[in-house]
């Protein structure tokens, strides 16, 4: 019952307490205070336009003669700045709002100019690229002439070395051959000696006949070649076309497929006697046009030689 009694001493007491706030408001401030103020305002400059310009205010027209007067230079040269001044009515009318602004490229115009751009960038890295690869194989296909023409040259220098050793072993036979002869004495026989040519010694093939008279001869017949290709028949082997005056043995490495077809040929291997690019080339040319029986059961691809021998006509 006590704390009944104390909320309500307490609200009664709250409410009193604003009751009387508000009416002292109400007595202060919710009224207007008689007599009114009056409107309060600037003073404003004495002239006849709205716009003007300058530190020094012109002198007033006391008269219409004066005003009638025309005005001097120097007034004419005050009247300019004020028409050129910003704030003019002219100038307002000639603002530069008028101008055109610079036309922005649509989104669709910079990506064709985009995709030109990447499209010339393209076509040059395609053709740097083009020549690239052209200057490459052209080096490279300098680099192997430069390669074969040394290989050729040390196989021509191989062979010629080879005719060297050759000939010098048999000037080394021939040298043996006449000092057996003239250890036992000159007599009437010549049977350590046999042949047309100097010095002495026993001319011929090593391949060829005892019987034999022809000294000169390649000991093959008439034919002038002859072939090493185990297992296969030649069909046709034609003879070498040359106009040359000049005499020796070209052997020529051949290649033949089973169809009996020479694919590769090389002259000048182990065996030739002579250098002479002519005589090579001719052989080889002979040998490429070469033909054996064709064999199923041969290798795929079988190597042999054929020799030809050149002659003096």
């Amino acid at each position: 019952m006590e704390d009944s009694r104390s909320k309500r001493i307490g609200f009664i007491g709250t409410v009193l307490f604003h009751a009387g706030i508000i009416a002292l408001l109400f007595y202060l401030g919710f009224h207007t205070p008689l007599p009114l103020p009056e409107e309060e305002g600037i003073v404003i400059n004495f002239g006849n336009t709205d716009q003007g310009a300058g530190n020094k205010r012109p002198a007033p027209s006391q008269s219409k003669p004066a005003r009638k007067s025309k005005p001097s230079p120097k007034k004419k040269e005050t009247v300019k700045p004020i028409k050129e001044t910003a704030s003019s009515p002219k100038e307002k009318i000639l603002t530069q709002n008028t101008e055109d602004a610079p036309a922005l490229p649509s989104a669709e115009e910079i990506a064709i100019k985009k995709a030109r751009e990447e499209k010339a960038k393209q076509i040059k890295k395609q053709k740097d690229l083009a020549k690239k690869i052209e200057l490459e194989k052209k080096r490279l296909a300098e680099q192997t002439r430069l390669e074969e023409e040394k290989a050729e040259q040390e196989r021509l220098a191989e062979l010629e070395r080879e005719r060297l050793a050759e000939e010098a072993r048999q000037q080394k036979i021939a040298s043996i051959n006449n000092k057996t002869k003239n250890a036992f004495g000159s007599g009437t026989s010549n049977a350590n000696s046999q042949g047309k040519t100097f010095p002495s010694g026993n001319q011929g093939q090593e391949n060829g006949s005892p019987d034999s008279d022809n000294y000169t001869s390649s000991g093959l017949g008439n034919k002038g070649y002859s072939f090493d290709l185990k297992g296969r028949n030649s069909i046709s082997i034609p003879k070498p076309n040359y106009n040359l005056q000049e005499s020796g043995k070209v052997v020529v490495e051949v290649t033949v497929d089973r169809n009996g077809k020479v694919t590769n040929a090389r002259s000048g291997v182990s065996g030739s006697t002579t250098t002479n690019i002519t005589l090579l080339e001719a052989a080889k040319r002979a040998a490429l046009k070469a033909k054996f029986n064709s064999d199923s059961k041969a290798p795929a691809y079988q190597r042999g030689t054929i020799t030809y021998h050149f002659q003096l006509d």
